[in-house]
Parts: C-alpha cells; structure tokens; sequence
C-alpha cells in the first residue's frame, strides 16, 4: 500500500463561539497528496484555505478526523512533537515575506539553522547555497528593506529550502508581487518541484496561478467540490 505524503480522512475544525455554539470551517475533508506533487488549493474568501493550510503546516490541529504527515498520525502528537514534524518536513512561503528586517539576507535564510542548533559555519555555508540557488548570491549582505518584492519572495523561498523539507506550503505566494514577478516565483517552484522532487502545496485565489500546479483542489464553505487536472477543474468551474 502506497504511503501518502499527506493524508486527510473525515478532517473537520470548528471553532467555540460563546453559549455553546459552534462554527463550522472544514466540513469531513477527504485527500490524499503523494511526494513529488504540485497542488493548488482554491476557494473563495472564507471557505477555510488558511484554516486548512495551517492544519497541513502543523500551526493548528483538527477537530474531527485524521490527518497524518508522512505516515505519523498528527492527532497523538504533542505540541512539541509537531513542532519538530513541521520543522524538519516542511517549508512554509507566506504572501507577505514574513523577513526580519533588522537581519540581513543571509541571517535571514539562516535562522532556522539557528533554531536547529546547527553551527554558524554550516548555517552560513548552506544558505548561502540557497541564496545561489535563487539567484540571489549578492544580495546575501542586504537588508530585505534594499530589495524588491519579488527578490524577498525568492529570500522566503531561500528560507524554506533551508532544511531541507519534503513539502512546500506556500500561501498566496505572489499575493503581493506584480505579473511578471509572480511568474518568475511559479517557475522557481515549478523548478524545485520538478529537479528536487519537493512537494508543493499552494494556496492561490488567482487561476493563472493555479495552472502552473498539476492538480487543483476547489473548497467551498469548508467542503471540498472539485479535486483533479487544474484545467478540468477550471473548466467544471467556468465552463464556457
């Protein structure tokens, strides 16, 4: 039996409202995602993409359901165990860039090294390997405040890669970035996810975005609609 890399059965999350009440985000989630995939999860505002991304990342846990993370059930974990699962396997890419501004690119890339306990001499060796990786080798002494959108993006994507993860959560990734720059960030994560094999998980509302996965995951009000081939889900969606 094939292990997924990402296994969701039944997986549901409400959150408590005062008086007793509950409020339903995701709704009996059924999916599995295998290494090496690309996937794109689209909805519209409030059909619980973040709410899902974060479970995914291990930020939050389910209420219902059973999400495993290759192979371990997520469920039975403590808190300081997911935490370890989300920072050895994963890779998260913000829209925001989420760079410390005071540290420059390369403690930038760095600092979950730091966090690891990796040694300064390998934390500087490897991210300046990342930083030539993403084109950005002499920026590597920069503040982010000294670059332009997309080359933080690419300093975030740096960031990620730096442990070397099985999976890439990114969402909205190019949120913030223009047309031409959001095209070269799909193309760095086309490359990494077809020359490294990483797994890439992306949470977009734009459907140019979306084309550039080879699967598309539809939610809508918590439920999953449509899952398959991005352009046969685009067309079931926009049928012309």
């Amino acid at each position: 039996m094939t292990q997924h890399l990402i296994q969701a059965t039944h997986l549901s999350k409400h959150y408590a409202l005062d008086g007793g009440h509950t409020v339903p985000v995701l709704r009996q989630m059924n999916f599995a995602i295998d290494a090496g995939e690309f996937v794109a999860i689209m909805g519209p505002s409030g059909s619980g993409k973040s709410t899902l991304m974060n479970i995914l990342g291990c930020l939050d846990v389910a209420a219902d359901g059973y999400y495993a993370l290759n192979g371990r059930d997520t469920g039975r974990m403590a808190p300081d165990q997911l935490a370890d699962l989300r920072n050895r396997l994963i890779g998260f890419v913000f829209q925001g860039f989420n760079l410390l501004p005071r540290k420059s690119v390369l403690e930038n890339v760095a600092l979950p090294l730091l966090y690891a306990g990796v040694g300064r001499a390998e934390r500087r060796q490897r991210a300046l390997l990342l930083l030539e990786q993403v084109g950005l080798s002499r920026h590597a002494h920069h503040r982010p405040n000294q670059l332009s959108g997309g080359q933080q993006q690419r300093v975030a994507i740096a960031r990620a890669l730096v442990n070397h993860p099985k999976l890439i959560l990114a969402d909205e990734p190019t949120g913030n970035l223009d047309t031409q720059t959001s095209e070269e960030i799909m193309a760095l994560f086309k490359s990494l996810n077809r020359t490294q094999g990483i797994t890439v998980v992306l949470v977009t509302h734009e459907p140019d975005i979306a084309r550039h996965a080879q699967r598309l995951i539809h939610i809508v009000d918590g439920r999953i609609a449509h899952d398959g081939a991005v352009e046969q889900v685009l067309q079931a969606l926009h049928p012309t």
